[in-house]
């Protein structure tokens, strides 16, 4: 009996491994395409690593963001971090990417949603200017 119930705790617990791992360690990404001064640009965005920690305000997701951009006049690829105040597993957060290696002598400011692990571009302007993009 000792050797069935080692078995099932051992199945058990590659069981767990299996199914956490992966969603442990792969970044979770969101593709756009942009439409920016009559050019297409695919804007790749990823969190590679969130961190939730309880703060004086609530919870706070620190977040490693990826971002990439690809035109025809070029590409831009960086990683930021940011800190999310979350409400109900969800938060907001903004970003200002300056859009030089593409070509283009502006600024992308992207407003995204925080959850599930992920963000998703929300509004996206083109600055100066405010011309929305998305």
């Amino acid at each position: 009996m000792d050797e069935m119930r080692r078995f099932a705790v051992a199945l058990g617990g590659a069981l767990w491994v299996g199914l956490a791992a992966p969603a442990l360690g792969a970044p979770v990404c969101r593709v756009q395409t942009l439409s920016i001064q009559g050019q297409s640009v695919k804007a790749t965005f990823c969190v590679t690593n969130a961190v939730h920690e309880s703060s004086g305000a609530g919870i706070v997701a620190r977040i490693s963001l990826s971002e990439n951009l690809v035109g025809p006049g070029g590409s831009l690829d960086r990683t930021t971090t940011k800190d999310v105040l979350l409400a109900g597993g969800s938060g907001r957060l903004s970003d200002d990417l300056p859009l030089r290696e593409l070509g283009i002598d502006r600024m992308l400011h992207v407003t995204f949603v925080y959850s599930n692990g992920g963000v998703r571009p929300e509004s996206a302007l083109l600055i100066p200017g405010a011309v929305p993009v998305l």
